[in-house]
């Protein structure tokens, strides 16, 4: 099982990622959180195999949380999915650690797909 947590500040954004994440067969979302004080909680409660981070959060921001990922959670997958999409963005958080950068507004697929890709990865270690 592929598990997940969604750090996103959209109510709508969440929801819409929610049901897509859902769809997907061997992954669960363990928790969701709009800002970094409670990302930093639930990645020490719940030590997900994946952190997928917004750069705009309530408050914060998710440069934060990626060096905070970094230093703290070497096993945790990071995947960048905003719409932050320019290159300096991508550079900044590349540089941070970050291991994949989605464009919201074009890369929903290609996050999805990844996902289902890391999750097959995953069961078929497992067997």
């Amino acid at each position: 099982m592929l598990t997940i947590l969604l750090i996103e500040d959209s109510l709508i954004l969440r929801d819409r990622l929610r049901v897509l994440i859902g769809r997907i067969p061997n992954v669960f979302l363990l928790a969701e959180t709009d800002n970094e004080a409670d990302a930093q909680f639930c990645l020490k409660r719940f030590l997900p195999a994946v952190a997928v981070i917004d750069l705009q959060l309530r408050g914060s921001s998710g440069l934060a949380v990626i060096r905070h990922i970094k230093d703290n959670y070497v096993d945790t997958t990071m995947i960048v999915l905003t719409n932050l999409a320019q290159p300096e963005y991508e550079a900044k958080c590349r540089e941070l650690g970050a291991h994949f950068f989605f464009d919201k507004s074009k890369g929903t697929k290609a996050f999805t797909r990844l996902l289902a890709d890391m999750s097959a990865a995953a069961n078929d270690g497992k067997t």
